[in-house]
């Protein structure tokens, strides 16, 4: 039978005034892989008796990505009479388009922060009926990524991976300005600014080294609005709330930590020679917010004896040992409405979720990092056990530096949270608006953070109500 092969997995980030880059599959046959594990139906149904075409769009399965398709290769090992075609990138449009057309795939790979942008006109559909008959457990998944994956009370999605941030730190750089570790405490933000006033090496309009970046503007001011008691959304999605006092506060702290290294304008002019991420792993930025990949697509490419630790952020004025303040996202899989083949689509996700499976990645990405002569760090996945079972049984020391912080990854996505997002058919939208109308401004002195919040909860509303 004929079978499809993926180019590079780039799903497009879709909003609803949409782009419109076009989808793209090729015909090949699939290598298949060296260990396979197939997966019995949670109500007694042997594996592999799915069958028929299988469409599937947004997942790519490159040789780069392994953890993809090593598990997407499995699947098919167990399910060989599944014709897996899968269209490996897509926009709104065009799934606009499948929807009217009636020519919707079965599955779809999508930002669980879009469940309800589909599932308000029902382009995805409840899993509720699978998962009750089926008994699947979603127990195990982290509530921040269940939440997400639902609207209305219906879970439509089942989360296929996460992410999740906190501060690195540059050690060597404190102790050039003699100031201890220890002696950080990132519930005084305060201190998280003076320390950049301090750290920050500049000559008039020329910098060498940022102090400390919060990256709000790189779309992380929710971290620090929920730090400090904010929320952005009603509990029922329908009342913007970014203007809150909480926010309004949060906005001015990080404006205010700009302002004491120099302001917005030369951060924006120094970060245009920023390549690829690296400028905490070249030293360019000395304590910076990022995601968990930063470990291994850059430190520990870039700069793997760096002498730095990953600590978590807390909330504003709570202490050392305060609440953790921290948001986490990621995809998710889901059926649409006109799936031809819904019940395959079904053992599809169910198997790409077993422990077993996420392994069978998680080794192919070890292999590939040893091959390439890199260490290995667990992928996070959304599922509790599989996140504790890489650490347990697949990652090898590196240094205190990494092992400490592949030890906190667990304790960072139990604290972490959603952002109110998913639980508005626009919250595309409402995210760009939140960047463009509100955090800019305010970073730039164009406005100021209140008039800027209340600029974009304005425009917020206004596409809330417009829905």
């Amino acid at each position: 039978m004929s079978r499809n092969k993926t180019f590079s997995h780039s799903l497009t980030r879709r909003r609803l005034v949409g782009s419109s880059l076009a989808a793209a599959a090729a015909s090949t046959a699939f290598a298949s892989p060296a260990v396979i594990g197939a997966a019995s139906r949670q109500d007694g149904t042997p594996a592999g008796t799915a069958s028929g075409e299988l469409v599937e769009w947004g997942f790519g399965i490159q040789e780069t990505n392994p953890l993809a398709r090593a598990r997407v290769l499995a699947f098919q090992e167990a399910f060989p009479d599944v014709n897996l075609q899968i269209v490996e990138s897509f926009d709104e449009q065009k799934l606009l388009t499948a929807a009217a057309s009636d020519t919707l795939p079965d599955v779809i790979w999508l930002s669980r922060t879009e469940t309800a942008t589909w599932a308000a006109p029902g382009v995805i559909r409840p899993l509720t009926e699978f998962i009750e008959r089926d008994g699947y457990d979603v127990a195990d998944f982290y509530p921040f990524a269940i939440e997400e994956a639902s609207y209305e009370g219906e879970i439509y999605g089942i989360p296929g991976g996460a992410d999740v941030r906190a501060l690195y730190v540059n050690v060597d750089h404190l102790e050039e300005i003699r100031v201890d570790l220890e002696s950080i405490d990132t519930s005084d933000w305060e201190q998280l600014s003076e320390l950049g006033s301090q750290l920050v090496q500049r000559e008039g309009d020329q910098v060498q080294r940022w102090g400390f970046d919060h990256r709000v503007q790189a779309g992380n001011f929710w971290l620090w609005g929920y730090g400090n008691g904010g929320q952005f959304l009603s509990e029922d999605g329908a009342e913007a709330t970014f203007n809150s006092e909480a926010n309004v506060e949060a906005l001015r702290w990080a404006v205010d930590a700009y302002d004491a290294q120099g302001g917005s304008n030369l951060y924006d002019a120094f970060a245009t020679t920023f390549q690829g991420d690296q400028q905490f792993a070249n030293g360019s930025v000395s304590m910076s917010v990022y995601e968990q990949w930063m470990l291994s697509a850059a430190i520990a490419t870039v700069a793997p004896d760096l002498n730095f630790r990953l600590l978590p952020i807390r909330e504003w004025r709570s202490g050392p040992e305060g609440s953790i303040a921290t948001y986490s996202g990621g995809n998710g899989w889901y059926i649409t409405s006109g799936a031809k083949n819904p019940e395959a689509a079904w053992e599809y996700i169910k198997f790409l979720h077993t422990d077993e499976t996420w392994m069978i990645g998680a080794r192919a990405v070890k292999a590939l990092r040893q091959e390439n002569g890199n260490p290995y760090f667990p992928s996070l996945t959304g599922k509790t056990s599989v996140d504790q079972m890489q650490i347990e049984e697949l990652y090898e020391p590196v240094s205190e530096a990494f092992d400490s912080a592949v030890d906190l990854l667990p304790t960072l996505l139990r604290e972490s949270v959603a952002r109110e997002l998913y639980r508005s058919p626009v919250g595309g939208q409402l995210e760009d608006i939140l960047l463009a109308d509100a955090i800019k401004p305010a970073m730039s002195g164009s406005e100021t953070p209140k008039d800027a919040l209340d600029n974009a909860d304005q425009n917020a509303q206004d596409a809330i109500d417009m829905f």
